[in-house]
C-alpha cells in the first residue's frame, strides 16, 4: 500500500474512513493498483484516485454524519470561484464553489480533518473584515476530482458553464435565500 507523505497528519483521517467502512482493503487494494503501486503520495491523490472505487452513499453519509456537512445537490465549478482560484488547487482539499445571497460561502468538502487550515486560509482579515458564514457541501469524490480539475485549468469565461447548478432558496435554512450568482463585468 501507498505510504502517505505527511502520515502524522493524515493517519487519523485513513483510520476514521476505515473504521467508518468507507475505505475497506478491498477498495484500497483496488486505488492502490489503479495509481500504479505508488511508494509514496498524499492521500488528497489517493483519495481522488479512489473516485471510481469508494462507494459514493458510505462516503457522503460519513461526511454528513461525522462532520456535519449537507448535500445541497451537485457540485460543479461556476465562474464566480475564480475569484478563489487565483492560487491555484489548496493543499486542504476543500473548494469554496459559490457564493449564496445571505452572504456565505458554499465549500466542497474532501478532507473535513483539514477544515481549520482552509478556513484560516479563505478568512479575509484586518479591520472591518467579517468572516463570511460557511456552508459545508458533502460532496462526492468524483465531483471534487472533476472540481479540481476546473480549478486548474479555471475556465473563467466558459459559456457552457451554467449560472446556477442549486436551485433557488438553496440556503434558506441558513438564515436568507440563495440568489443566482452575479455576473462580473
Amino acid at each position: 500500500m501507498i505510504h502517505f507523505i505527511d502520515s502524522a497528519r493524515d493517519g487519523e483521517l485513513i483510520a476514521e474512513l476505515k473504521d467508518e467502512s468507507v475505505l475497506a482493503p478491498d477498495v484500497i487494494a483496488r486505488i492502490d493498483e489503479s495509481m500504479g503501486r505508488p511508494e509514496s503520495g498524499t492521500l488528497n491523490d489517493f483519495l481522488l484516485a479512489g473516485a471510481d472505487f469508494i462507494p459514493e452513499k458510505a462516503w457522503l453519509s460519513w461526511l454528513i454524519r461525522r462532520h456535519g456537512c449537507h448535500r445541497f445537490g451537485q457540485v460543479a465549478w461556476l465562474d464566480e470561484a475564480a475569484a478563489w482560484a487565483g492560487g491555484g488547487v489548496p493543499p486542504e482539499g476543500n473548494l469554496p464553489v459559490r457564493r449564496c445571497a445571505d452572504g456565505g460561502i458554499i465549500l466542497a468538502v474532501m478532507r473535513p480533518d483539514r477544515l481549520p487550515a482552509t478556513l484560516r486560509r479563505l478568512i479575509p482579515t484586518g479591520p472591518g473584515k467579517n468572516a463570511p458564514r460557511w456552508h459545508l457541501a458533502a460532496t462526492t469524490l468524483r465531483e471534487m476530482r472533476k472540481l479540481r480539475s476546473d480549478w486548474e485549468t479555471r475556465p473563467e469565461s466558459d459559456p457552457v458553464t451554467p449560472l446556477s447548478v442549486l436551485p433557488d432558496r438553496i440556503c434558506e435554512m441558513y438564515q436568507g435565500p440563495v440568489g443566482p450568482p452575479q455576473r462580473r463585468g
